[in-house]
């Protein structure tokens, strides 16, 4: 259990470095100058995925809606399902009109455990808005790099576990209507944040 919660840490650890770099980003572009085109984060591009119904996802399937995105995996002792029910809890507080406009993306790190199958059983619990993602770990990886995600496996000895677990970071993305970077969000953060922005995005501000 402490080498859990060491890896655990790390984890966090990472997600509050990276995520320094990313809200500087994201403190600098509103929606407002996205749309004027005065700037734009390097966050977000091309993918290759598999949902959990076993239809292709890209990059374009974020255009047309509002996009929550995150990176994690099924088999996460604790991260990973605080900000899934965290993103469920922001869904939930969106009107009929609004859920309509938004979609939420959870992209496993772990294409060796979370396959098609895993992925359906495992969103089913949070949320019916929220698409499971898995693939090739070649394509996990492209994902990863558009996204600026981090994640690293841990082996079972490393961890002290019965089985590997994987070091990440944990941000939730905001997409535009284009697929284009909004905002980023931290680990645990206020479903009321997220649909705050949700709105200022739908609104145009």
């Amino acid at each position: 259990m402490r080498r859990r919660t060491f890896w655990t840490g790390l984890a966090v650890l990472a997600t509050a470095a990276l995520l320094g770099s990313v809200v500087l980003i994201a403190d600098r572009l509103s929606p407002q100058r996205a749309e004027q085109g005065q700037g734009r984060a390097a966050i977000g591009g091309p993918f290759s995925l598999t949902d959990h119904t076993g239809q292709a996802v890209t990059q374009d399937s974020l255009k047309g809606k509002l996009s929550l995105v995150y990176f994690g995996y099924s088999f996460c002792p604790d991260i990973c399902p605080t900000d899934l029910q965290l993103i469920a809890q922001a869904l939930d507080q969106l009107s009929p009109e609004e859920l309509a406009d938004t979609q939420a993306f959870f992209v496993s790190i772990d294409p060796e455990r979370d396959t098609v199958a895993q992925m359906a059983d495992y969103v089913a619990l949070f949320h019916p808005s929220i698409r499971g993602l898995t693939g090739t770990p070649d394509q996990i990886a492209e994902a990863a790099k558009s996204y600026r995600a981090y994640y690293k496996k841990v082996s079972a000895a490393e961890a002290g576990t019965s089985d590997y677990l994987m070091d990440h970071s944990a941000f939730i993305y905001l997409m535009n209507r284009e697929g284009d970077f909004v905002r980023v969000f931290g680990h645990g953060v206020n479903p009321g944040e997220m649909v705050e922005w949700v709105r200022r995005v739908r609104a145009g501000q």
